[in-house]
């Protein structure tokens, strides 16, 4: 394995003709970083690949130019080339949008939470006409990938996804936050890799048991895999009620603020 350190950059560029709001562009971001996180901690080879964080290496003028780099977050450094999720990442963003737009390549198969993820990612663009959506990525300084979208394609794209949801019954997303609850687990499985079977209750809401869902895998490892007993632990959180057919479902967890042992 070569211990040469490339210069890997995974560039998003808008090329905006009115002012892009602040909060959209933010959301976006956010998208983008969980969008990575989930895809790294599902398809990482090693502890560090899977927990591995982008980060902002600069921010350039004129269009939103922001470029970003990989690094593992226990030593904070780049990774080695034949380790690196960006350029695989950004083949599967890429894939993605292919798939749904053009039904070109193999389905992606993707999740509910990558669909909106994605479309949030496009938003700025989306809304803003004439504009122009740019992913690319770099090995020093050599174009490796380079990926355009303009506004119309991703307003396209937005509301192919928006279909999709709905054709698979998904639970729809509510944007109201329940700061600071209080939630104990009724279920909690200790294997990461499972995507169902935890189940929560947050009294102040329903005395029903929902299920749990987490808005980053790093928020549900730090609940259920560490040293603390999830089932005899009250967790103050704040949480999104996800529905079907308006119907709550789901507890979204998107942020611990603190914990306490129920026995004490």
């Amino acid at each position: 394995m070569s211990s040469k350190v490339q210069d890997i950059r995974l560039i998003l560029k808008i090329e905006n003709k009115s002012p892009i709001e602040l909060l959209d562009l933010t959301k976006s971001l956010v998208a983008l970083a969980n969008n990575f996180d989930r895809y790294s901690s599902e398809k990482g080879n090693t502890k560090e690949d899977r927990e591995a964080k982008l980060f902002v290496k600069e921010i350039k003028t004129g269009s939103v130019i922001i470029e970003l780099i990989e690094l593992a977050t226990a030593s904070m450094i780049p990774f080695v080339e034949n380790i690196n999720t960006v350029l695989e990442f950004a083949s599967y963003f890429k894939s993605a949008i292919k798939f749904y737009l053009n039904n070109k390549g193999d389905d992606p198969e993707l999740k509910p939470t990558e669909f909106r993820e994605i479309s949030t990612i496009l938003n700025p663009v989306a809304k803003d006409k004439g504009s122009q959506f740019n992913l690319s990525t770099q090995i020093n300084g050599n174009v490796n990938l380079n990926f355009n979208l303009n506004s119309n394609e991703t307003n396209a794209i937005q509301n192919i996804f928006e279909r999709e949801i709905k054709k698979l019954n998904l639970p729809q997303p509510n944007e109201e936050i329940e700061e600071r609850q209080i939630l104990t687990f009724y279920q909690a499985r200790s294997d990461l890799q499972s995507k169902v079977g935890n189940k929560g209750i947050i009294e102040s809401i329903s005395r029903k048991n929902l299920n749990i869902v987490f808005d980053t895998e790093e928020l549900k490892s730090e609940m259920l895999h560490s040293e603390i007993n999830p089932l005899k632990t009250a967790y103050l959180v704040d949480i999104r009620i996800e529905t079907i057919n308006d119907k709550p479902k789901f507890y979204r967890v998107l942020k611990l603020h603190e914990y306490y042992d129920i026995d004490e």
